[in-house]
This record gives C-alpha cells, structure tokens and sequence, in this order.
C-alpha cells in the first residue's frame, strides 16, 4: 500500500472524529459552546499541533525553539482565559473537546501535506480523504445514536456506499 493511501485514510479518519467533536462541543445536547467560542478552542487545538509539528521538525536553533514554546504558552492561556471570560467554565471536557476539535483537524491536514508530499495526485487524494464523511456519520451513529428514521436509512446505507466505492475507485 502506497504511503500516500495511508495517509489520505489517516486524514480521513481524523477529519471523521473532528466532526463528531465539534458536534460534542457546539450541540445543545452537549458542551452548548457557540461557535464564536467553539472556534476559539478550536484555534487552540490547532496551534498546539501546528507548532509542535514545527518545533519537532525544524532544524532552528533552540533559541527559535524556546520562542515558539512560549508564543505557543502564551496562545493557549490567553485563548482559554478569553473563553472563560465569556461565560464557558473551562473543564476537562471543554478541553478534550474543543481543544481535540482543533488537534484532530490540524493531524488530518498534516497527513494530507504528508500524502501530497509522498506524490499523491489531488484527484486521487481529495476523494479518498473525504471518505471522512462516511467516518462522521457511523460514530454519528453508533456515539450520539443518531440514527436515521426508517424512511431515511436507506438513502444514508446508499449514500455511505458510494463513499467507499469511490475512494476505493480513486486510490487503484
């Protein structure tokens, strides 16, 4: 199996959970977070995993690395410090939560720079890493029992098919 395939999955995969995580967080069912804040927490996430993916990566000295260390500190208290401010009680789901919306968007981006990197052709990749979709609405499904009505599940059974079949048609 070829590195790109591997990563377009794992991109795919990330991208399912993400969603189902700012479900978690946005949903009145769940966290009630709005949006504004939501994206707040989610830039978080994506700070932690774009700036770690740096530091680990980059070849600068470690005075650069110190720098963004702190910077990267800095973000995060002022980013929860600001959605606290605004009503949200920062707990630990708050933080797995949101900050993991964050986190599992970034990883799906770094795989697809990681697949496109490794030779993979858009045509090919972006198909299959939408297979996120059909990844979304099983945990849907199976976590937050969201389960279609009757008159609906054959159009979400159809629909989750083409899926696959289409990213098992791109990536040959």
């Amino acid at each position: 199996m070829s590195n790109w395939l591997i990563y377009g999955l794992t991109s795919a995969i990330f991208w399912g959970i993400y969603t189902i995580f700012s479900k978690i967080v946005t949903s009145d069912k769940f966290l009630k977070i709005q949006p504004d804040l939501s994206s707040l927490l989610m830039f978080t996430g994506l700070s932690i995993v774009f700036i770690g993916y740096f530091l680990i990566k980059s070849s600068l000295g470690m005075n650069y690395k110190l720098t963004a260390i702190a910077l990267l500190a800095a973000i995060i208290f002022i980013l929860l410090f600001l959605v606290s401010k605004s009503g949200v009680a920062i707990s630990w789901p708050v933080i797995l939560f949101g900050l993991g919306q964050g986190v599992l968007w970034s990883l799906g981006m770094i795989f697809t720079f990681l697949a496109f990197s490794s030779g993979a052709e858009a045509a090919k990749l972006v198909p299959l890493y939408n297979t996120n979709t059909l990844i979304a609405v099983l945990i849907g499904m199976a976590f937050l029992h969201e389960v279609p009505a009757p008159d609906e599940r054959i159009k979400v059974i159809s629909g989750a098919l083409l899926i696959v079949l289409g990213g098992i048609l791109v990536s040959k």
